[in-house]
């Protein structure tokens, strides 16, 4: 996603429709297209501001309110498989779904037993 134009430019576009030229001329003189002009004057009528909305940031967690239970969790039982932790909160009124879980406890450096069933599909070795 490309970065939004600077205050100063939106600026400019705004003052020079308000001075009396048209949208378009206006578009061609800053090289902007014509409905992004449309959309400043919009926004500067709305809230007399050009500045743009918060751009980018990321989510926080679903689970990162519950941190300290989810790390208790793992600590008391380290080989504890995702549907299991997921159970152990679903009985604590935490619901969330086992990938959430599992991004959740990547992100935070936790680390837990991947596979319930890991050695249990091995063949025998010959001899």
């Amino acid at each position: 996603m490309a970065k939004p134009y600077s205050n100063d430019l939106r600026e400019r576009v705004v003052k020079a429709v308000e001075a009396g030229q048209a949208a378009g001329s206006v578009a061609k003189m800053f090289k902007i297209g014509q409905a992004t002009v449309e959309r400043y004057l919009a926004r500067w009528r709305r809230t007399e501001s050009v500045a743009p909305d918060k751009f980018g940031g990321h989510l926080k967690f679903k689970l990162a309110e519950h941190a300290a239970t989810v790390k208790a969790l793992v600590k008391a039982e380290p080989d504890a498989t995702l549907l299991e932790l997921q159970g152990q909160l679903s009985a604590q009124g935490i619901v969330v779904s086992v990938s959430a879980l599992h991004r959740f406890l990547r992100a935070s450096k936790i680390t837990y037993k991947k596979n319930a069933v890991r050695d249990g599909a091995k063949t025998g070795r010959r001899r």
